[in-house]
Formats: C-alpha cells, sequence, structure tokens
C-alpha cells in the first residue's frame, strides 16, 4: 500500500484507466475464444496469423510498460531497440504454443498495470517517444493500450467488428486519424465527414456510419458500399483505400 501512497487519483485518468481494462477484457474473452488449433489461421492483417496478433498485442504492452519505466526513472528506455528488432520479436512470438500466447498476452498487461497502479502524477505528466519518435506524456499510453487492444481484437478475425466497439473509442480513433492525416501529403484534400456546408473546394469527404468509416478510416473496410464520397479533392473524389496512419 505505502508503494502507491502518492500514486494520482486524477478523476479523468482513472476513467481512462477503467476504460484501457475494459479494452483489455475484451481482447482476453475474444482470445479465450479461440480453439487451440485456429491460432495458425490468418488474421485479418496481412501475412500474419492469429498467432502474430496475439504476440505483437503481449509485446506492445512490454514496449508500453518500458516508456513507463522511463517516466519512472528518467532514463530512456524505448519501445523498441530497432524496427528490425521489433518485427524478429513478433515472429519468434508467433511460434509460441497457445498456452504460452494466452501467459505472454495476462503476463504483459498485468505488468503494465503495476506501472500504471503506481504512477504518481509527476510519472504520468515525464514526457517520453514513441516508437515513431513522437514525444508525449506517459500518460498517453494509456489510450495507446487501448486502442491496440480494440483494434487487434477486431484482427483476430474470430467474429468481432467496429459495431462491437463503444462509440467513444470509435470517435477517439478518428480524431487520432485525422491528426495523423493532417501530418501526411498523401492526405492532403481529405476530411471526414459530413461537414453542414459540404466540402470545400479541392476536398473530399468521407462519409457513412460511424463503424464502417472507422473500418475504413483504420485500413479495415472490407467495402465501400456504406460510404460516400464527396467533393473533387483527396483521389479526385473517387472511392479508394484510406491512406496510411500509422
Amino acid at each position: 500500500m505505502d508503494a502507491h501512497r502518492d500514486a494520482t487519483v486524477d478523476p479523468a485518468l482513472e476513467d481512462e484507466l477503467t476504460e484501457a481494462r475494459r479494452a483489455a477484457d475484451y481482447f482476453r474473452n475474444r482470445l479465450d475464444e479461440l480453439e487451440d488449433d485456429e491460432f495458425a489461421a490468418d488474421s485479418l492483417l496481412p501475412g500474419w496469423t492469429r498467432a502474430h496478433v496475439v504476440a505483437h498485442v503481449g509485446y506492445n504492452a512490454h514496449a508500453l510498460a518500458r516508456l513507463m519505466r522511463w517516466a519512472e526513472t528518467g532514463i530512456e528506455t524505448p519501445m523498441y531497440v530497432s524496427e528490425a528488432a521489433r518485427d524478429e520479436e513478433i515472429e519468434a512470438g508467433a511460434a509460441l504454443d497457445p498456452g504460452q500466447l494466452h501467459y505472454l498476452f495476462a503476463d504483459s498487461q498485468d505488468a503494465l498495470d503495476h506501472l500504471w497502479q503506481r504512477a504518481t502524477d509527476a510519472v504520468w505528466s515525464a514526457e517520453v517517444k514513441t516508437r515513431q519518435d513522437d514525444p508525449l506524456p506517459a500518460r498517453a499510453t494509456v489510450w495507446l493500450r487501448a486502442r491496440e487492444l480494440w483494434l487487434h481484437a477486431i484482427d483476430l478475425n474470430s467474429g468481432a467488428g467496429f459495431g462491437d466497439l463503444p462509440e467513444d473509442v470509435l470517435r477517439h480513433l478518428l480524431a487520432d486519424i485525422e491528426e495523423s492525416w493532417a501530418r501526411h501529403d498523401d492526405a492532403r484534400g481529405l476530411a471526414l465527414g459530413p461537414s453542414a456546408g459540404g466540402p470545400a473546394p479541392g476536398v473530399t469527404e468521407v462519409s457513412g456510419p460511424l463503424p464502417e468509416l472507422t473500418a475504413w478510416a483504420v485500413g479495415r473496410a472490407r467495402s465501400l458500399a456504406s460510404l460516400r464520397f464527396t467533393g473533387d479533392g483527396w483521389n479526385g473524389g473517387e472511392p479508394g483505400d484510406a491512406p496510411t496512419w500509422l
């Protein structure tokens, strides 16, 4: 108890942590539904099996835990030594048996949650960096983890869909994507709509039901039939795959 005596009591942050744990429970439930012989089946991510997805989610928790330790100690500890090392770790993890993958997920999630539980306000506000070298406060690890869990629960390709995600999660994802697109030339002239007055000249608005729009924006749309592309900007206003956002 003493170790957590100075831990934050920020109500907004407590809500964020609760939502991240809800996402962890959702992923765990989807994982628990898989039979052992289903781990080798294809996920929704090209070239990855379900085992790859589970390994990635487990190692992502360890990577975010490294950022939390950086925030705690002030000693720079990157998420990954290199992109190659990250890829090799996932490939090795995908070769684990289902029991080991279940343990990897549970153990890594618990380790990250323990670091969250003991973090003080100073730790939460300490600046760390993502693997893209973007600076951010350690507090951002909570949403980054929740985002991974929600998206990759769908990537397990076991029946979960964007319609299962809470509306606030979908809107948070779209806000992240729009912020990312604003920094990339290949998304110039693209907006998620609709806006009240219609698209401005040189802009294409993509609109549709929130789950389908989010699935498209994160690169996981199975069909564009429910989406509307309006305007003369990005891609000439023609339907197409969404630009990369991560």
